[in-house]
């Protein structure tokens, strides 16, 4: 119930799974869930995204500001372009203001094309980065101020990274902006092997759905996912703004579908990596796998070359136990890929 201390347990690798309430601690103030019918930020009724699905979403995924704001943040993240400046409050201010009356970033075309013009209006809430909710000063109204700018007016120095931050992320890895676009399914993994494959965003929505599902790791739904996506005409326009912006939607170089593929240490081989990695990120460790002629894969299964599991490994690390796939440690897969130079 709402109000409820609850049990958790780590299930898996990371994911938290409730095992039940603490009934004793219960003072009748909680309250049951009722599962809402409307967006509680722009009121559409909400209903599955496709037939079958249990979750209820809501589909204005043009105009709900909620969602704006999630993707805008979701693009600054690790897994997406990693801009250190575009966090949840910075995603906040620019996407819902409370002045200007027109927001600067009314969708993600709009991201790269942002001047520091734009940005010193923005008056927005003191938003706490942990709650998203508003602080309060001591007389408990919420806290305001001009997110962008100094007292002085002159521009504050999120602002100024900001926009560098974004000036760097128009050349970032073309992964990356497959990833950042927010369709659904498209996680690092898949948008690897699909740039990988394909060259450019252009080659990828250009593709028909019998191709894209042919490529390792992506599959019938989630080449569906992308057709679908493309088929948009607001998702056209934002690709539009960003080739305008100067983004850089191809892999220079490539010479078309299947031309990316490496011969390396690990040609030919499916890599996964689980747990916490040591001198790196799990992203990088991915990257090492496609320089050196691997492919990674987000999960384990018979095809599976070996897995490299590092603190914290779970049920992927068990689940290559029980298929008897190989598993190392993140200093022997280093050490496998050095013997590459030797």
């Amino acid at each position: 119930m709402i109000g409820d201390t609850v049990v958790l347990r780590k299930a898996g690798d990371v994911i938290p799974e409730i095992l039940g309430p603490v009934v004793d601690l219960r003072d009748g103030s909680e309250q049951e869930f009722q599962m809402p019918t409307n967006c509680p930020e722009c009121g559409t009724e909400l209903a599955p995204a496709s037939e079958g699905d249990v979750d209820l979403r809501c589909p204005n995924s043009i105009s709900c500001p909620a969602q704006l704001r999630e993707r805008i943040a979701y693009i600054g993240s690790r897994s997406a372009l990693d801009i250190e400046a575009l966090g949840y409050v910075s995603a906040t201010a620019l996407t819902q203001p409370l002045e200007p009356k027109e927001p600067p970033v009314k969708s993600e075309g709009d991201l790269f094309s942002l001047t520091m013009e734009d940005l010193l209006p923005i008056k927005t809430y003191v938003l706490d980065a942990d709650t998203g909710l508003p602080k309060h000063d001591k007389d408990g109204n919420p806290k305001v101020v001009y997110f962008f700018q100094k007292k002085d007016g002159t521009p504050a120095e999120v602002a100024n990274k900001l926009l560098a931050n974004l000036a760097e992320a128009k050349t970032k890895d073309l992964w990356r902006m497959l990833v950042s676009l927010s369709i659904r399914h498209v996680g690092p993994v898949a948008a690897r092997a699909l740039t990988a494959h394909f060259g450019s965003l252009d080659a990828i929505f250009a593709a028909s759905q019998e191709d894209l599902a042919e490529v390792e790791g992506v599959g019938p739904t989630l080449a569906a996912s992308i057709t679908e996506w493309i088929s948009k005409d607001h998702n056209r326009e934002i690709i539009e703004a960003w080739r305008k912006a100067g983004v850089l939607l191809e892999i220079p170089g490539h010479q078309g579908p299947g031309s990316m593929t490496r011969d390396g240490v690990l040609s030919g081989m499916t890599v996964v990596i689980t747990g916490s990695m040591e001198t790196m990120t799990r992203e990088k460790a991915e990257e090492l796998v496609i320089e050196h002629g691997g492919k990674p894969a987000s999960s384990v299964s018979k095809k599976t070359s070996f897995l490299v599991a590092g603190p914290g490994a779970g049920s992927k690390l068990t689940k290559a136990e029980s298929l008897g796939v190989e598993v190392i440690t993140e200093s022997e897969f280093l050490v496998r890929l050095k013997s590459e130079q030797n």
